[in-house]
């Protein structure tokens, strides 16, 4: 009778340490490329995004949507057959509430989940189109917040090198914005305005419609003058948004995030940076130079 050879002990962590050289050397490519593939979709939803801007136009006298309009007292809105504010909200509508139905047939939602249910609702909306956003938590539930739903819209259609001015709260005169406050029908008290797509198509190519956000709104606090990246809000935590020489843009969301430091901010060393910006225009870029999300919606950089 012949024995039949075995792998001895020495083979087989041969064996074993060559499959864990190639896991090391193929897991980073195949990290990248998932990345790539993710920052890929996000450009094709936000397309879409824009796609629905230029069919509200279409039919609203050449209007683009609000950013987001607030009423005044019990003021109702009407969208699509739906009065807003609706009772789960008091904040009224928001530029995606007037886009819905071009581009999904569920409802987007105007409030905070609670659930896990809630979570995956909102994910069937194009608007909650990037696989890399995970979205703001409303509790221990699982609940997100579909308001926060990874894309923000710019408030700031005739943005130039003067305007927004550098004021200490990095925000334009209310006047100059697309953020109506104060609706009441058949008065014109309010604050704010709708724009038409002519305005925000004046630096089509430069200007940033919409992107890759942690807020809805996709707006930015004054650049900081020395040319040094500042700290960005860790998402899931309860540090303010607002910080000073921040943006919204959410930098990080198609590279790779920083380490969060003391204060529960990202670091501004390490990272990288790589997210998506719709231009008016119509085209998407996915950019790596973190001034972008400055220029794109103030048009300077720095200030």
């Amino acid at each position: 009778m012949h024995r039949q050879r075995a792998f001895t002990l020495v083979e087989l962590l041969v064996v074993i340490g060559i499959i864990a050289v190639l896991v090391a050397v193929l897991l980073p490519a195949l990290q990248a490329a998932r990345r790539q593939a993710a920052a890929v979709k996000c450009a094709t939803q936000l397309r879409e995004i824009g796609n629905a801007y230029q069919m509200y136009a279409m039919e609203n006298k050449g209007y683009y949507p609000p950013s987001q309009i607030q009423m005044a007292g019990a003021a109702k809105y009407n969208i699509d057959g739906i009065d807003y504010p609706v009772p789960s909200s008091t904040l009224g509508a928001y530029w995606f509430t007037f886009l819905a139905k071009y581009v999904t047939k569920s409802k987007v939602g105007e409030a905070s989940g609670s659930s896990a249910m809630d979570a995956a609702i909102a994910r069937q909306s194009v608007f909650w189109g990037c696989p890399n956003w995970d979205g703001h938590r409303t509790g221990a539930a699982g609940g997100i917040n579909r308001v926060q739903l990874g894309y923000g819209a710019t408030y700031w259609p005739d943005a130039s090198p003067t305007n927004p001015a550098d004021r200490a709260d990095g925000y334009p005169l209310s006047a100059r914005s697309s953020f109506i406050q104060g609706w009441r029908q058949n008065f014109n008290n309010f604050t704010g305005r709708w724009w038409k797509q002519k305005t925000y198509r004046l630096n089509g190519a430069n200007q940033a419609l919409g992107g890759d956000s942690r807020f809805w709104a996709l707006t930015s606090q004054a650049a900081p003058t020395n040319n040094v990246l500042p700290q960005q809000p860790y998402i899931q935590n309860a540090v303010d948004f607002n910080g000073p020489n921040q943006t919204y843009a959410d930098i990080y969301r198609h590279g790779k995030y920083p380490q969060v430091a003391t204060g529960g901010r990202f670091s501004n060393q390490g990272g990288k940076v790589a997210f998506n910006i719709l231009y008016c225009d119509g085209h998407v870029s996915t950019s790596s130079d973190w001034r972008e999300a400055y220029r794109a919606v103030r048009q300077k950089f720095p200030g």
